[in-house]
């Protein structure tokens, strides 16, 4: 079996040793791309490998080892005999990814920050899978949490955990003095949630960005934690790479 690792992400490597030990898959080749595999629609993300010319060269019983992969992109590898392992599809994968996310994203934080985490207020906005995973977290720590999300069920769950340090509010009753009084504020919403009018209320707050593309403005001067599971946990992220594909072909 011969393993292809494209792009730069560590994860894959990992993933990559795994699979060696493993004689059972029945492929010839498998190709490993990084997470996620395309940001610009044309080149395998972190390199200037042509996606489309990539898999012009695989054949029939080749698998392909994806995250996030186009529509066009897929029908162009099935059409060849590609089995096309997207684990962005796999509910376990992103489960698994969220929580090294938020972990890594929580370790690093007490690891630079001055003050006890019960000394801090923190501000999470979204609360999808990596948002659920650091408030509790935080919460653990004894850190005072604020989250911020649009979905009024999830609000009215949350104030039933009030007693337990939550705070939930909605995007629309951010203002100036509720941003004034966190000392950390988390995206991860892949949205510009923040009306442009109230960054200078984040001045003096530090904002950390999880979420894809820009959304804040570049004068705050946030900080983009960009691929954690990856760069900070490499072996347990490829881990779950290589469970989620050995699911996903056994489906």
């Amino acid at each position: 079996m011969n393993i292809h690792i494209l792009g730069n992400d560590g994860r894959l490597k990992y993933c990559a040793e795994l699979l060696r030990r493993q004689s059972f898959l029945g492929v010839k080749d498998i190709t490993l791309l990084p997470i996620p595999s395309c940001r610009d629609g044309v080149n395998i993300t972190g390199t200037d490998i042509n996606l489309s010319e990539t898999l012009t060269k695989m054949n029939t019983g080749d698998v392909l080892l994806c995250y996030g992969l186009s529509n066009e992109a897929r029908r162009n590898a099935v059409s060849r005999g590609v089995t096309v392992v997207d684990v962005e599809g796999d509910e376990g994968f992103l489960e698994e990814n969220a929580y090294l996310t938020a972990v890594g994203t929580v370790g690093r934080i007490l690891c630079e920050e001055k003050s006890a985490p019960t000394e801090l207020s923190v501000g999470v906005i979204g609360y999808g899978r990596i948002g659920q995973q650091l408030v509790r977290m935080f919460m653990f720590l004894g850190a005072n949490v604020t989250v911020f999300t649009s979905k009024t069920e999830l609000r009215r769950d949350m104030q039933m955990l009030g007693v337990c340090g939550i705070d939930s509010l909605s995007m629309s009753a951010i203002d100036a003095d509720v941003l004034s009084r966190l000392d950390i504020l988390i995206n991860t919403a892949p949205a510009k949630l923040i009306k442009a009018e109230l960054t200078e209320a984040l001045s003096a707050v530090r904002v950390i960005e999880l979420a894809s593309g820009k959304n804040f403005p570049e004068t705050i001067g946030y900080e983009t934690f960009q691929s954690v599971p990856c760069v900070m946990y490499p072996a347990s992220a490829g881990a779950a790479l290589y469970k989620s594909l050995i699911r996903m072909l056994d489906a």
